[in-house]
């Protein structure tokens, strides 16, 4: 099978959601723009790892008592 069938039959399995990703995706390569990966540059990506919602502290707090 070569590689534009065996994505044409992958595409087949995948929900909306997956296929609206892939498309995100597909259309980055189009335009050849630098970055692929949409979900680091998504603004809920940068609130998941912004300073105000590092657990580091809180998750180890045990830890870092015991030293």
């Amino acid at each position: 099978m070569n590689i534009r069938q065996e994505l044409l039959s992958l595409i087949e399995q995948l929900n909306d959601e997956q296929l609206s990703a892939l498309l995100d995706l597909a259309l980055s390569f189009k335009n050849s723009e630098k970055s692929v990966n949409p979900a680091v540059e998504s603004q809920a990506y940068q609130d998941w790892v912004s300073p105000e919602n590092d657990i580091y502290d809180e998750v180890f707090a045990d830890e870092l008592t015991a030293r």
